[in-house]
């Protein structure tokens, strides 16, 4: 073979070694950023905190308001129940006090018939003169006896007036008497009873009170008005 011949063929062998060297380094650096990808992907599959935590903060933002929410509700109702129980036992004492004194007009009403009746038998004890007029008186008595245990039953109460100390709470005086048989401001003539109905002042005694003699009536009219109207602004 001649040189010429020779240097070609170690041109060419040359040549296909250098071809051979850059496809086996290309095919080194596909391995290599193929083994990159598969770390990456490798990394982003073992840490999957940062995706988990990103759904869980929404979920436990949302029980904390519904929790809160509850808790609101609950105090809600607890409130309301409590105002309901209020609502209902102040019905049940308004439905007991008008059971109680259902009746108390229908007493007032009558009062005059007993005051009445009371005259009559004083009337016919003083001017009793025959057995006629004796068994009317005590007809009378009896009539009014009943009629007044009646009224007792349903709740009614005679006020305590005679030999008392005026009181303008359940007395109202309507004439002053000068005597020294009775201290000033005391209840000495009854002019019309006054009562109770159960625990409530029906209507006041109607009363004569005692002045000393030679007093000034007007200073205990003054005396008894102020008291009346500080009766009144306390009711």
């Amino acid at each position: 073979m001649s040189r010429k011949k020779r240097h070609k063929k170690n041109e060419e062998e040359e040549t296909e070694t250098v071809e051979i060297a850059a496809a086996a380094a290309s095919s080194t650096r596909d391995e290599a950023d193929d083994e990159h990808d598969d770390d990456e992907t490798d990394e982003a599959a073992s840490d999957p905190s940062e995706t988990e935590q990103s759904r869980l903060d929404p979920a436990e933002s949302e029980l904390d308001g519904l929790a809160i929410e509850a808790r609101e509700m609950r105090l809600l109702a607890q409130r309301k129940q409590a105002e309901f129980e209020n609502y209902r036992k102040r019905i049940e004492r308004e439905r007991l006090e008008t059971v109680k004194y259902a009746a108390l007009e229908v007493v007032r009403d009558i009062l005059p018939v007993l005051d009445n009746l009371e005259r009559a038998v004083e009337a016919a004890n003083q001017s009793a003169h025959s057995d006629g007029e004796s068994q009317l008186r005590e007809g009378v008595e009896i009539i009014c006896k009943q009629f007044g245990d009646t009224l007792s039953k349903l709740g009614l109460a005679e006020v305590n007036a005679k030999n008392e100390i005026f009181d303008p709470h359940i007395h109202e005086a309507v004439t002053r008497v000068e005597t020294d048989e009775y201290p000033e401001g005391t209840v000495v003539d009854v002019l019309q009873k006054g009562y109770y109905f159960k625990d409530r002042l029906l209507r006041p005694s109607m009363v004569s009170v005692s002045l000393p003699p030679g007093g000034d009536s007007s200073d205990v009219d003054q005396h008894h008005d102020n008291e009346d109207e500080a009766v009144r602004q306390g009711d």
